[in-house]
């Protein structure tokens, strides 16, 4: 199959007038075109260390491995329920390896002598490619060939054009928002002879979709952006199918995708244009899908929503201030959770540390202290922690399930010791969320970074910093969730008897009405009592 590829991409290339002529003579003695239609997916195949690797700083070689694996999955589902529709429509699957040709024949050379990591890499690739089989157990695997990305999808096309496909699309599989009705229309606009062509925001291209008549001089200018024009040199490399290696900051000397577009149009074929859409190479590309997540029911429940979310780093921060023993009890708690999460704690003084978390000195007062323990945090998610709280158990993954639904959330809380009172009251601060849209910060709030600093963290207030922030979040149409499970947080500021826990709950009540009125937030700062 490969020797077909060689052969047609070392023909010689005719003249335009030469080409003009045989197109002229095969259209006028051709027999009816075929209706065969191919799908090219082009990938790498998922080897951690070997794919994604712009994510590689940010998710190592396993999570980036692990994100591509989830778009393949996507992918498969997608042909499946598409290929439902459109039986005719044949995958190809063209995969880019080191060791491509024994991987895809099953076989090598048993007589060449292999280092232990040639062995083990050439055994990581076969296992790979296992997976992909059962991922798309109808597609035809096809190792690519060319000496760089624009050859290769080049030749992906004659391939098939080859192989008797009268209209070819090639996509990546990098693209969470594919879907069977863009499928669909785009094979409709090959059925009735157009060409196709989507754009991503990188400047690249996600998908190509090409007539078998495109002439061999015309499909070679569509797949040769690099070549000297004006004369400079423009990069190949930069593409959104397969993006270079180099660093980001080596600019892109030509707009892949207009160049296509204007070669497109150049052939005299009708062409359609695709939407817009954006791959994910990078983590800010991560981080754009995670912020869509919580509004997009398709993305909620696809694999790469999942792993993204899964991956997601949390940052715990704990603003703390003359805590005492609540501190050596809230390290201890978090001590099985190191590795899997960063966890810092916002000093406002008088506190003593054991020495093994991160401790970000700060001024007095809770609002400063977290938004500067926030500027100080690496991770992904932010969750907003009061010292004196009882996590519980699979915290973790309550966190990351609520934000694959909501983009801010809190835990539901319950009182410790327990009374009918307390309860109650915790009923009330829970339904609180679903009511009136307002998080406590002893319900632990959560959020993604990028909404947290977007909303200018919390309010530098003296009092009700979280109180201001749901307001703010509730004023701009930000949804909140609860969590299912509770956190425990303790009752000392409900001390004494029933009636006097009673009063200091009217008395919160009634601060919150009267900065809800306008009056000075320090005057009703002094009427707050801290009992610390």
């Amino acid at each position: 199959m490969l020797t077909k590829v060689n052969k047609m991409s070392k023909a010689p290339t005719a003249s335009p007038v030469e080409n003009k002529i045989l197109h002229a003579l095969k259209a006028l003695f051709a027999k009816p075109q075929t209706s065969k239609q191919a799908l090219i997916l082009f990938t790498r195949l998922p080897i951690a260390g070997k794919t994604k690797t712009r994510l590689i700083p940010y998710l190592q070689e396993k999570g980036a491995r692990d994100i591509h694996l989830a778009l393949l999955q996507d992918f498969a589902k997608l042909y499946r329920n598409f290929h439902r529709k459109e039986k005719e429509v044949k995958l190809f699957l063209f995969f880019s390896s080191a060791t491509a040709n024994e991987i895809v024949e099953g076989a090598f050379d048993s007589g060449k002598k292999e280092s232990n990591k040639e062995q083990e890499g050439r055994n990581e690739g076969i296992a790979e490619m296992k997976i992909l089989r059962k991922l798309f157990p109808d597609a035809e695997f096809v190792p690519q060939e060319g000496e760089d990305i624009f050859r290769k999808m080049e030749n992906a096309f004659l391939y098939t054009f080859q192989e008797g496909y009268s209209f070819s699309y090639l996509v990546g599989a990098d693209i969470p928002f594919l879907s069977e009705d863009g499928f669909c229309k785009v094979f409709s606009a090959g059925r009735s002879g157009k060409n196709a062509l989507g754009e991503s925001l990188d400047g690249g291209y996600y998908g190509i979709g090409l007539q078998s008549r495109v002439e061999k001089s015309d499909l070679d200018k569509i797949f040769s952006p690099g070549k000297k024009r004006n004369g400079r040199k423009e990069n190949m490399e930069q593409n959104s199918i397969e993006k270079s290696e180099s660093a980001e900051t080596e600019k892109q000397e030509v707009d892949i995708f207009e160049y296509t577009k204007t070669a497109l149009y150049a052939t005299g074929i009708p062409l359609l244009l695709l939407k817009k859409r954006r791959d994910i190479d990078d983590r800010e590309d991560i981080a754009a899908y995670r912020q869509i997540i919580p509004y997009n029911k398709a993305l909620q429940d696809s694999f790469i929503g999942r792993e993204i979310l899964r991956q997601a780093k949390i940052s715990i921060i704990i603003p703390c201030y003359k805590e005492g023993d609540t501190l050596s009890k809230m390290e201890e708690q978090l001590r099985p959770y190191k590795k899997q999460a960063e966890i810092l704690f916002a000093d406002g003084g008088e506190n003593h540390f054991s020495g093994e978390y991160k401790v970000v000195s700060c001024p007095k007062g809770r609002a400063k202290q977290m938004n500067s323990a926030a500027k100080e945090a690496s991770g992904d998610i932010l969750f907003f922690l009061h010292c004196d709280s009882i996590l519980p158990k699979g915290f973790l993954e309550e966190i990351r399930e609520a934000l694959r639904k909501t983009p801010v959330a809190c835990f539901g809380i319950r009182f410790k010791p327990s009374s009918p009172l307390m309860t109650i009251c915790s009923f009330i601060s829970n339904h609180r969320v679903y009511d009136r849209k307002v998080m406590f910060g002893d319900q632990g709030i959560f959020l993604g970074r990028e909404l947290f600093f977007q909303m200018g963290g919390f309010p530098d207030l003296p009092l009700m910093e979280d109180y201001q922030f749901s307001l703010n979040l509730k004023s701009r149409g930000i949804p909140m969730g609860l969590c299912k499970k509770r956190l425990i947080t303790s009752e000392r500021r409900f001390s004494g008897s029933f009636f006097h826990k009673l009063l200091i709950m009217w008395k919160m009540n009634r601060l919150r009405a009267r900065y809800r009125k306008g009056e000075e937030i320090d005057a009703l700062a002094k009427e707050y009592r801290d009992i610390r």
